[in-house]
């Protein structure tokens, strides 16, 4: 908390002028040009903003400081414990070791089943050691973090060691992938059959939460028709997809709807072309290509009067609106070009399902361009081409409409 150099009351990062005596704050003048960072998360904020644009946190005057902690209350010394000699296992008895939180071991003795007057214990007689697989229960998926950026191995670390990018939760978060010679989703479940999977909404204009299992081969989806129905969104059509099982595996196929479908980013990055759609958040963007070299001028050498051009090799970003308006369309310069709700080349701005640090594309030096999501939060999800089909695996997550489906093997 600052003070007032003349009266020494209490000041805060966007004042100007100290409300006691009036007296001019230098500091408070900066931030009420160059922005302020957010005291809990690091991340900047515009000018005059109140709350963190990341974290949500209070920012400046809204910002209450947290109180003292209170001072613990004497505690009265523990009665000393006259030491007991540790009792005698029962012949035929199971010896159970702990070790508690605090350290020390702590000793019980599960009377066999043989012993007379032995009392029933609710413990069994096993013993269970970590990392040993359990009977009927299959062995979890090894997991390592890695830089969603490069993709080395991310490590404890808050910083990438191969490219330097922030990870945790003050930067990008660390996404994880199975281990080398770590199972697949297929070889967990094995092959699927009608019933095998269902569909979990995770959010959109029907009931979050709400399970459509999957019991037939195949399931059509949509405003109206199937077993899938969604009546409320007026993004649907009538048949807008259709579930169904092939060679032991779920599959989705795109019903030429308009709208059309999206499946979820789930590897590093995925290649774009010109006209591929793509969504973060609850915004749709539309890559459309590389910025084209400038025309000629004329014969005279006059130039046309514009903006300047970005050095480089360039991207077109288009941002489609409801009903299939064109919005805003952004032309930024490569290698890597973010895109998220604040801090990026290309700025959504406030949209509650987009992340920070959302997406980003990659131009590569042979002039093709990759899409890949940063660890956001609700994904980046990119349009399936009308009438085609795509596999779909455990966890997979498909957007229709406003409705966003998450697979799920039983």
């Amino acid at each position: 908390m600052l003070k007032c150099k003349t009266c020494g009351g209490h000041l805060d990062l966007t004042m100007s002028a100290c409300p006691a005596c009036g007296a001019a704050v230098e500091l408070g003048r900066l931030t009420g040009i160059l922005g302020i960072v957010c005291r809990a998360c690091d991340a900047y904020n515009e000018p005059g903003a109140k709350a963190c644009a990341s974290c949500g946190a209070p920012i400046g005057s809204a910002a209450k400081p947290p109180p003292p902690p209170a001072a613990p209350e004497p505690r009265a010394a523990p009665a000393p414990i006259a030491a007991v000699p540790p009792p005698s296992p029962e012949a035929g008895a199971t010896v159970i070791r702990s070790f508690p939180k605090g350290g020390g071991a702590a000793t019980r003795f599960v009377p066999a089943a043989s012993s007379p007057g032995a009392a029933p214990s609710p413990v069994p007689a096993t013993t269970f050691h970590p990392g040993a697989p359990t009977a009927g229960r299959p062995t979890p998926i090894p997991l390592i973090p890695h830089c969603p950026r490069c993709g080395a191995d991310a490590g404890p670390g808050q910083f990438c060691a191969n490219c330097g990018q922030p990870l945790g939760a003050r930067g990008t978060q660390v996404m994880s992938r199975p281990a080398a010679g770590g199972r697949t989703a297929t070889q967990v479940f094995g092959a699927l059959a009608p019933g095998r999977a269902k569909l979990v909404l995770e959010r959109g204009a029907g009931f979050e939460g709400a399970t459509f299992r999957l019991n037939a081969e195949s399931v059509e989806a949509g405003r109206a028709k199937g077993a899938v129905v969604f009546p409320d969104d007026p993004c649907l059509a009538a048949h807008h997809a259709t579930f169904f099982y092939r060679n032991g595996a779920l599959h989705v196929r795109d019903e030429g709807a308009i709208g059309g479908i999206f499946l979820r980013l789930r590897g590093l990055s995925v290649p774009l072309k010109a006209g591929d759609m793509f969504v973060v958040g609850d915004r749709l963007l539309r890559f459309a290509g590389l910025l084209p070299p400038a025309p000629p001028p004329p014969p005279d050498g006059t130039v046309r009067l514009g903006a300047p051009r970005p050095a480089g090799p360039s991207a077109v970003i288009e941002e489609w609106l409801e009903g299939a308006v064109a919005g805003p369309v952004f032309v930024r310069a490569g290698p890597s070009i973010t895109i998220g709700r604040t801090g990026c080349a290309v700025n959504l701005g406030d949209d509650t399902f987009l992340s920070q640090a959302h997406a980003e594309l990659l131009l590569e030096p042979d002039g093709s361009v990759r899409l890949r999501d940063l660890g956001s939060s609700n994904g980046t999800f990119v349009k399936v081409p009308p009438h085609a089909e795509r596999e779909l695996r455990d966890g997979d997550c498909v957007r229709m409409g406003r409705e966003v489906l998450r697979v799920a093997v039983a």
